[in-house]
């Protein structure tokens, strides 16, 4: 995976633009608590001076003592409670700059994520970035704040803390900007090394992840403890640990020997500076005031680069991390500002009008990085009313193909008109519109059934006239009744203790509600019997008979007995239409529709398919 991606000014000027977008006031009140704080430590530090001074001159002039207890209590008044009341009031305004833009910039990274194509997530380089954004998102936020402390801690008051000290003697002012580029420098390398690591090992932190997950999540725990392999899997997640460790541990090694050393080094320039002073005021060259200014200004300039060391890594750390980030969340088109402003506020409405006719023209198509054709050449009509059978063994094509249908996929090849307009041209939060879908590989997310019911058309959650019509037509009222809260419970008990488990065949009875739940112009179900037995099945295919009267459908499977609900059947082979026709019509002609007819009666005895269901 390329994480290497150069710094470029469009970056620098996006991040800008986010964070005042994200916090437009917090960020302003920042710069301006920065530029009191400032303004205090350099008053402060003078006040210090003549105080000092005045405190010298009492041991001469006791009538000095008034006016030295004012200085010095002007001094504590700066210190002790306007800059406490200032550090206050930044640590305030901090945490609600951080929660907001951290708010910001996630929301940001999940809607941008949400946008991705279906295509995309198949492909390791979008988890691989994902990943490595999701953990370096924080460099976003907390750049700009990194960025005021270097700017004004070294424009203002350590550009006069250096001025004071040159004035003093050129050579002290050279040695302390030799520790500060000493220390720039070393700190520029280690910073870079470090999220370089990081870039490095994302990958295999995705794998220490996952076989950690393969050990605690219920869907894998069954396999891993009846074959005894959890410590494989712990061995191999430690192996990863260790190793990663070892590689950072060598980089904090190295960097942790140069700063004692400088460390040691600056404190025998400060203890030399510090006797050479006392000496200059015994030899009443200095006052004693102007000692403690030049050692307090000597004492700030020598750990000046250890000062910048925390901002200038996050400055390093958003250059080599930000265009990662920049690539999955950039551009931000006007459209897509207005609709994370109203995130939560979708509309349900048919943009196209009512459905007509769906059509495939010369489609062909295959994943990313693989170059066989896993659909090719198909052509397909579908017109409202019409109920499209598509049945094929798998690795035909015909999921594949109800995806293009769906506008999950854009064709490698051909096109795909939705009432005579190209659905490149549509977009897809307006397509899916249309839809209600049961997906062969569906989701089960652990929340609420009411929930699970209701994502069909989640703008309806809180529509019980809906949801019970939805379950009415799935037939889900005897699951219901068995379970503890009835529709409000749990699906599972990752989250609530009380949750329950359901069965393969009464999830997809969920899956089947969730479809019918938009009562869509156009309903799709992708095998949507298969984890249900051939007396149910029987059941379940004459609702769906009851529940399709004048409705447009298309119905996946390579179970025959979906062939009878169709006005058409559509006959696929290795990714191609082979057959197409009615029932009869299919039969007579004794080609592959009457192979796949035949080899499936077998499988249920007794049961006879040439009879109407």
């Amino acid at each position: 995976m390329n994480l290497k991606q150069k710094f470029s000014f469009k970056t620098l000027l996006f991040m800008i633009e986010s964070v005042f977008r994200a916090t437009p006031v917090l960020f302003s009140l920042l710069i301006l608590i920065k530029i009191i704080e400032t303004s205090i430590g350099l008053v402060a530090l003078y006040v210090l001076k003549d105080a000092t001074n005045l405190v010298a001159e009492l041991v001469i002039n006791k009538e000095i003592l008034t006016k030295a207890l004012i200085m010095t209590f002007i001094y504590l008044i700066l210190l002790l409670v306007i800059n406490s009341l200032v550090e206050f009031m930044r640590e305030i305004i901090d945490g609600y700059y951080y929660k907001n833009a951290d708010r910001y910039f996630r929301i940001l990274l999940m809607y941008k994520l949400g946008k991705l194509s279906q295509e995309k997530l198949y492909e390791k380089d979008t988890y691989d970035k994902y990943n490595f954004a999701y953990r370096n998102l924080y460099v976003f936020q907390q750049l700009p704040w990194h960025i005021l402390n270097f700017v004004f801690d070294f424009s203002f008051k350590k550009i006069i803390y250096l001025a004071v000290i040159f004035s003093f003697n050129i050579y002290a002012g050279l040695i302390s900007v030799g520790l500060f580029l000493f220390n720039l420098i070393y700190n520029i390398i280690y910073s870079k090394k470090r999220v370089n690591l990081d870039k490095k090992f994302n990958n295999d932190e995705r794998k220490k992840e996952n076989y950690v997950s393969l050990i605690s999540q219920k869907y894998t725990i069954k396999e891993t403890k009846v074959n005894q392999l959890e410590n494989y899997f712990f061995k191999k997640q430690d192996d990863i640990s260790q190793t990663i460790t070892k590689e950072r541990y060598k980089i904090l090694t190295k960097e942790a020997i140069i700063s004692r050393c400088v460390n040691i080094f600056i404190v025998a320039i400060k203890l030399f500076y510090d006797i050479f002073l006392l000496y200059l005021v015994f030899k009443k060259q200095i006052d004693l005031g102007t000692m403690v200014l030049i050692s307090a200004a000597i004492s700030t300039a020598t750990q000046i680069g250890y000062n910048f060391k925390r901002p200038l890594e996050k400055i390093v750390e958003f250059v080599e991390i930000a265009p990662v980030i920049v690539e999955l969340i950039f551009p931000l088109t006007k459209e897509e500002k207005k609709e994370i402003n109203h995130l939560g506020e979708k509309e349900f409405s048919l943009t196209q009008g009512e459905f007509d006719n769906l059509r495939l023209e010369n489609v062909s198509y295959h994943y990313p990085l693989c170059e066989e054709y896993v659909v090719k050449d198909v052509n397909l009509e579908i017109k409202k009313g019409d109920i499209i059978s598509i049945l094929g063994y798998n690795g035909s094509g015909k999921t594949t193909t109800s995806k293009l249908l769906l506008g999950l996929f854009k064709p490698t090849s051909g096109n795909i008109y939705f009432n005579n307009k190209n659905i490149k041209d549509i977009p897809f939060n307006e397509l899916s519109m249309y839809f209600g879908v049961g997906f062969q590989e569906y989701a089960r997310y652990q929340l609420s059934l009411k929930e699970n019911i209701a994502f069909g058309k989640v703008e309806d959650i809180d529509n019980e006239e809906l949801i019970n019509e939805a379950i009415k037509k799935a037939n889900l009222e005897s699951i219901i009744n068995d379970l503890p809260k009835g529709i409000n419970t749990c699906l599972g008990k990752k989250y609530d203790k009380d949750g329950q488990d359901l069965s393969g065949g009464q999830w997809q009875r969920v899956i089947q509600a969730r479809a019918y739940m938009k009562n869509p112009e156009i309903l799709v179900l992708d095998e949507p019997t298969a984890a249900i037995d051939p007396i149910e099945e029987e059941r379940i295919l004459k609702e769906f008979r009851y529940n399709l009267q004048g409705k447009t459908a298309i119905l996946i499977s390579h179970r025959i007995s979906f062939a009878r609900l169709a006005s058409k059947i559509i006959m696929m082979k290795d990714g191609m239409i082979v057959e197409s026709g009615t029932h009869d019509e299919l039969l007579k002609k004794k080609g592959y529709y009457y192979e796949l007819f035949t080899a499936q009666q077998t499988l249920y005895q007794g049961e006879k398919y040439g009879e109407e269901i």
